[in-house]
């Protein structure tokens, strides 16, 4: 139902529209697009948010001070734990008219954030007009592998359709060598456009084909939410026989970027405002600060989202476009977990992103099918229903048979880095 309401929406056209002028708009007028957007927002917030009525009203700023892009210094810059401890305080809409979606990223920090439909139907349209440089119709028939539990419950295959979608969902867990012949016949018959999904989970998809002297040439490769390595990009493109269409986002919605058809790296302004805020004791890397412009009901303003980003190559981009560029996204590099049957399982950090009540988490390997969950306690915490639900997770995801531990801290240890990533392999004798 979800997806045939984001299709059939009536200001699906217009959002379009919109986003097919600005594509040949100047900088100066995608600027006064996006000033416009910020105004507006700044508006609802001040009146309907908790957390930016308290702000403005301690802080001296006033609502109409903010007004163009250097104006943004104004507001506070929000982190991730921020967020975690206060989200219901960002809404300006009763809950009942959004859809709640949770996540720890990359971070280990969970949380929880709201979309409304308009801002879902602006998330489907800016992806599409993405697609269509591509060649690619917004109608596209997708194969899709993004984790997909679905498979575990034993009421279905490794795929499923979802007609309203036009997408084949195949089970990111279940791309083993007993099942990728009806895999395989089960995405030719489906005559898909595009193969989608998380890189990781595409390149073994690809290598269980290699293996069968398989080609499944498509139109495009849309990938997402991982960093490529070269060989995986090499492995992709040979198989499926396409062009490679990356997007990067968040959870929290409030940047989007992606490749366009000349292998430039673009933000795309009409989904957020992004500022590059240099990392300290670096000389050559920014944090990618967002500044939401299409969800009026959970609006973020110049939220950090802890991922990293290196210089883009100066000069205009080959395809014209006034979109800014932007380097590679570093932080979204996960260990691929392996499952008691030997399976592997990649993106592991989705088994803690629905967990309640930590402030912060990290599922750890310790060896094939032994899994430790590491957690620091939040508000509402409850040690039975917080082990409870990540062994239901893992089953439902990884498939049954393996074992899950829980370990309270007051802090998550870091690495030298200091970074902390949600997901990791650590063999039990370096505990």
């Amino acid at each position: 139902m979800k997806y045939r309401l984001r299709r059939a929406h009536p200001r699906r056209g217009a959002i379009g529209r919109m986003l097919a002028g600005l594509e040949g708009a100047d900088a100066a007028r995608i600027q006064e697009f996006q000033e416009r957007r910020l105004r507006g927002l700044v508006r609802i917030a001040a009146t309907r948010s908790p957390f930016y009525r308290e702000f403005f009203r301690t802080s001296g700023v006033d609502p109409a001070q903010i007004r163009t892009l250097a104006d943004l210094p104004l507001l506070p810059l929000i982190s991730r734990h921020e967020l975690a401890e206060r989200a219901d305080d960002f809404r300006t809409l009763p809950r009942r008219f959004m859809w709640s979606v949770r996540s720890s990223g990359t971070s280990g920090v969970p949380i929880e954030c709201y979309r409304t439909v308009n801002s879902s139907v602006f998330e489907l349209a800016a992806k599409e007009r993405q697609w269509s440089w591509f060649g690619l119709p917004g109608d596209a028939r997708r194969v899709v592998l993004r984790g997909s539990g679905f498979a575990s419950d034993g009421k279905h295959g490794p795929t499923l359709v979802l007609p309203g979608a036009r997408q084949l969902l195949v089970s990111s867990y279940h791309l083993t060598p007993d099942r990728i012949e009806l895999i395989e016949r089960n995405i030719r018959r489906f005559r898909p456009d595009v193969i989608e999904g998380w890189p990781s989970s595409i390149a073994l998809l690809a290598a269980l084909l290699r293996d069968r002297d398989s080609t499944i040439p498509v139109r495009a490769i849309i990938t997402s939410s991982e960093l490529m390595a070269p060989g995986q990009r090499i492995l992709m493109q040979e198989v499926f026989d396409a062009p490679i269409v990356d997007h990067y986002g968040q959870t929290e919605r409030v940047a989007m970027a992606g490749t366009c058809e000349a292998g430039g790296y673009h933000v795309f302004p009409h989904y957020g405002i992004v500022e590059l805020v240099p990392v300290t004791g670096t000389d050559s890397r920014c944090e990618i600060v967002g500044t939401s412009l299409q969800n009026n009901g959970f609006p973020l303003f110049r939220y950090r989202t802890g991922d990293e980003v290196r210089p883009a190559d100066p000069g205009p981009c080959p395809c014209g476009r006034a979109f800014p560029l932007l380097g590679v996204v570093d932080g979204r590099v996960e260990d691929t977990f392996t499952a008691t049957d030997g399976r592997p399982l990649p993106l592991p950090s989705s088994v803690v992103d629905d967990l309640t009540g930590l402030r912060e988490a990290q599922i750890a390997q310790l060896r094939p099918g032994v899994f430790e969950l590491r957690v620091v306690p939040g508000t509402g915490f409850s040690e039975s229903r917080t082990i409870a639900h990540a062994r239901r997770n893992v089953a439902q995801q990884f498939g049954p048979g393996q074992e899950v531990g829980l370990r309270v801290f007051d802090r998550l240890p870091r690495p030298r880095s200091g970074k902390l990533k949600t997901a990791v392999v650590e063999p039990a004798e370096r505990l």
